[in-house]
């Protein structure tokens, strides 16, 4: 996704939320354009529908002089897509809103952050960065939506109470789960499913072993499905296909319509296998060959940690492109492969992208500078391979490190504002054992994640796959027994 895309479309209002006698029609369109990107993501069709048929009406009362019921309509619509009717919030946390000047520079930035990472130079990366953040000023590093947070109640878990509530989790699952452990795919899931539950039970194993050793069979057969449906489904390049998703996800749908626009044999057997020039293939590519590798270390397959390794062969070889996370999705993979293979190779393009491609775009707030990149979903992409690299090396670690504990604390900011608005449980475990002096805040950060997870995966006494079962397997970790 363009980085810049959301200032096409979010309101150009100035700070603050403006009166209805103050409302033009250019900002109430903007604001209608920013509630139905926000319904498109959510892929609901009938919210889409709803927000698009407001639009007439807003115009109606404004051709009317009818101000106030123009304002009355965009709340509405607001509300129903999770903005703060009227502000320039989402569950009281502020978004990203760009002026018109903003909005005048955007295609400017675009194109200079592009040349830079083309480029490769990282002195024209910090350059067309430092742009941006004078540009953005005091709205750098302010995502342009936001989560709901979630609280919950102390859970503690034993060691043994996750591997049952991870095991159970998956029985939950279990008409998916037969699928995938016979190498059959299901449905139109992206691919990094199977690279999640993959790791999962990689993460999970040696606690199933000591705790239901009983288990241990079920667990091997779904790994080794999930990893011929990756190792089957892997291109002669080493990357991983894209489902087709025409027809059944609005987004996903328009971005692939467009992808084979130019290259109309991108399409295989129900797979997207042209590669995104913007850098997307990188997401499934990282995530997929990390799994692989993974797996190949803890059941000593060979066939998975030459697939894991050809997958790092592709990602060194992508440019980096103006998506922090895009590239971020390399850094780790090559971290990974680095430790792997115990070859220089990769962990040198991994320290190449992250100084090229990633740690220039973190602003003062702990965020990358961008709208996209500083929803908390993409900083947790962008933590990750941050402690991916941190495990991989030595020389560098302090460079690192700064940047990595600057992510943790903007997210523990937001965590104490509002709750835990995405499980990062895995990666606050993570920093918690590479930092030796970590933020006071973390440990219970830590604890309060553990606890919305299980509350998620076991309300009501009925174990469900409640989060990715990597989150599920942390839980393991969670608590200091």
């Amino acid at each position: 996704m363009n980085i810049f895309r959301s200032l096409a479309l979010i309101s150009l209002l100035a700070a603050g939320a403006v009166s209805a006698a103050e409302l033009t029609p250019a900002d109430a369109d903007a604001r209608w354009q920013f509630a139905r990107q926000l319904a498109r993501e959510k892929n609901d069709r009938e919210l889409v529908r709803r927000v698009e048929s407001a639009r007439q009406p807003v115009k109606a009362a404004f051709a009317a002089g009818k101000l106030a019921d123009a304002e009355a309509a965009l709340r509405e619509i607001e509300a129903a897509v999770g903005i703060d009717p009227g502000g320039w919030s989402m569950n009281g946390l502020k978004i990203f809103r760009p002026t018109p000047a903003m909005f005048a520079r955007r295609d400017e930035m675009h194109r200079a952050l592009d040349a830079a990472m083309t480029k490769g130079g990282v002195n024209e990366v910090r350059a067309a960065v430092a742009e941006m953040r004078k540009t953005f000023g005091d709205q750098a590093g302010l995502p342009d939506a936001r989560r709901p947070g979630a609280r919950a109640k102390p859970h503690p878990l034993s060691e043994a109470e996750a591997v049952k509530l991870f095991l159970s989790a998956l029985k939950s699952e279990d008409k998916s789960t037969r699928e995938i452990a016979a190498g059959r795919p299901v449905g139109n899931n992206m691919l990094r499913l199977y690279a999640d539950i993959i790791q999962g039970c990689c993460d999970i194993r040696p606690a199933v072993r000591k705790h239901q050793p009983q288990r241990l069979a079920d667990l091997d057969r779904l790994v080794a499905g999930a990893c011929a449906i990756l190792t089957h489904l892997q291109q002669p390049a080493g990357y991983f296909p894209f489902p087709d998703l025409r027809g059944k996800n609005i987004r996903f749908g328009e971005m692939i319509e467009k992808l084979l626009a130019t290259q109309p044999g991108g399409v295989k057997d129900g797979w997207i296998i042209a590669v995104d020039p913007g850098g997307g293939a990188q997401f499934d590519n990282g995530v997929c060959g990390v799994a692989l590798l993974s797996a190949g270390v803890e059941y000593k397959r060979n066939e998975w940690t030459r697939a894991g390794l050809r997958a790092a062969d592709w990602a060194s070889q992508q440019r980096c492109v103006p998506n922090f996370n895009y590239n971020a999705f390399s850094v780790g993979l090559l971290a990974h492969a680095s430790r792997v293979a115990r070859d220089a190779r990769y962990l040198d393009g991994a320290l190449q992208k992250l100084r090229v491609g990633v740690a220039p775009g973190q602003v003062e707030n702990g965020r990358w500078v961008d709208a996209h990149n500083a929803r908390t979903v993409y900083h947790l992409i962008i933590l990750r391979a941050l402690h991916d690299l941190w495990e991989a090396q030595t020389a560098s670690r302090e460079e690192v490190a700064n940047v990595a504990t600057k992510a943790v604390a903007a997210l523990l900011d937001e965590y104490a504002a509002a709750g835990i608005t995405t499980t990062a449980l895995d990666e606050l475990l993570r920093h918690e054992k590479l930092n030796p002096k970590p933020d006071p805040r973390l440990r219970g950060a830590i604890e309060l994640t553990a606890s919305v997870i299980y509350e998620k995966c076991a309300r009501g006494g009925n174990a469900r796959a409640g989060a990715a079962f990597t989150e599920l397997a942390a839980l393991a970790r969670a608590w200091k027994q």
